[in-house]
């Protein structure tokens, strides 16, 4: 029994299938499935059983987990008490970030925090903001990089930083614009039009309703036509002469400019926080130094 095939049972058990489990940890299914048959052919015992589509734990795999938990952390600590022993940072950090940070804020700086760090290996799990809080909670990950305000924190022990402001816009089609005007538009009019949504419990999504609250309309007022949870796949879809969509202005790179048109619409213009969540427990010099980079490059942009 090892610690890799303990962190690779508690995936599955949380993800209730091994397909996902291994895309969290960007690992196949076999490998995903070789790893827990070893692990139950090395305690002699069935850990799940299949049901349907999901995978569930047997009553020997609810008894192990919460010893699997407690072994895995145990092991993060002992990494991080002799870290300092060893000449220099090093060991393995773990980030969990929104969809807009994760692929347009963190890339660059992950680039110069493994220039700066070539001893330290890091994974980076690109999910939505309540499955970021559940991480941090459960320990999955060091820190967590969340787009606006979550609005259930209660009963974690996190503190959170701020990293710079992000801008919504609207964009529509270069050629199969659903939007005829060039100058601004009234908000009022945007609400026959069809419309590329966020999925629940984005950073995004919240943000726009809460906005449409404070201006007097319902949080359902555009003409939501499908969700998508990817910035690149809605982009596509709005170029394609789909429908309109708000997205992150970090998210319009120049080689979009022949595609997609962002659009001014009058008195609406959301802007949301980016922020970095921080359990209160001593962090591991991995993410102590990946802190530092970080607040340099979000702090004080090119």
């Amino acid at each position: 029994m090892t610690n890799d095939q303990l962190r690779i049972f508690l995936k599955v058990a949380e993800n209730q299938s091994f397909t996902q489990a291994g895309e969290v940890l960007f690992l196949t299914q076999p490998a995903i499935s070789l790893q827990i048959k070893t692990l139950e052919k090395d305690l002699g015992v069935s850990l799940f059983e299949r049901t349907g589509k999901k995978v569930l734990l047997t009553e020997a795999g609810r008894r192990l987990l919460p010893l699997a938990l407690s072994i895995t952390r145990q092991m993060d600590e002992a990494r991080a008490t002799v870290l300092p022993c060893a000449g220099g940072p090093q060991g393995h950090l773990r980030l969990g970030a929104s969809m807009t940070i994760g692929t347009y804020l963190l890339p660059p700086v992950l680039a110069d925090y493994r220039r700066s760090h070539p001893r330290i290996t890091g994974s980076l799990a690109v999910r939505n903001t309540h499955q970021i809080l559940h991480d941090l909670k459960t320990s999955e990950i060091d820190l967590g990089l969340i787009e606006g305000e979550p609005t259930k924190t209660q009963g974690l022990s996190l503190e959170r930083s701020f990293l710079q402001h992000d801008r919504l816009v609207l964009i529509d089609s270069v050629s199969f614009p659903k939007i005829e005007k060039t100058g601004p538009i009234p908000l009022v009019e945007l609400g026959s039009l069809p419309a590329i949504g966020r999925e629940p419990g984005s950073g995004t999504r919240q943000i726009i309703e809460k906005e449409l609250i404070e201006k007097g309309f319902p949080p359902d007022f555009f003409q939501v036509i499908m969700t998508v949870d990817s910035p690149e796949a809605i982009k596509d879809l709005v170029a394609l002469g789909t429908g309109i969509a708000f997205i992150s202005a970090l998210s319009i790179r120049p080689e979009d400019s022949g595609r997609i048109r962002t659009v001014p619409v009058e008195d609406f213009q959301p802007v949301r926080d980016l922020w970095v969540f921080i359990p209160r427990r001593k962090l591991s010099s991995a993410a102590d130094s990946f802190l530092e980079i970080l607040f340099r490059t979000t702090r004080n942009p090119p």
